[in-house]
């Protein structure tokens, strides 16, 4: 399959989980796939996002040098800039997912000029206006805090 741009990804939100979202990757990705999610409009980016592995480090006196073992996996945040459009439903979905203080996440999905699909469980931890100048667009920026794997649907 070729490359391809950024131009053209969609990026969605869904309706809170009602549970953890499980750690099956078939059974979350049919579960994912069952969501109605309401499109964010005027994404302009879409920061990077995928885990990294803790490091855990351990020194045996005899060994005389550090061994790295795989620790936690964390998903960390992802930032999202959006021009701001006060009257767009999937902005104010994230707005309202921001405001939730639920323990329960929002599933996001990615979706991309080719039909390849990223779905992944979030919390919306941060909701910003920038760019607020005379010479650029009035922007939001949504930080997302990841807690899932990326369930990947290669579904073209």
């Amino acid at each position: 399959m070729p490359v391809n741009t950024g131009a053209e990804t969609r990026f969605y939100i869904g309706p809170r989980l009602s549970a953890k979202l499980t750690t099956d990757a078939a059974a979350a990705l049919t579960l994912l796939k069952a969501i109605t999610y309401v499109e964010v409009g005027e994404v302009e980016s879409i920061g990077d996002y995928g885990d990294t592995t803790n490091d855990v480090s351990f020194a045996a006196l005899a060994a005389g040098r550090a061994e790295h073992l795989k620790g936690l996996k964390d998903g960390g945040t992802v930032d999202v800039t959006i021009g701001f459009d006060a009257g767009d439903d999937g902005q104010l979905a994230l707005v309202d997912a921001y405001n939730d203080r639920s323990r329960f996440d929002y599933p996001v999905k990615i979706v991309y000029v080719d039909g390849n699909v990223d779905y992944i469980a979030v919390k919306v931890m941060g909701n910003k206006k920038t760019g607020i100048t005379t010479g650029d667009v009035v922007k939001r920026v949504v930080t997302l805090g990841v807690n899932s794997d990326i369930i990947e649907d290669a579904g073209v």
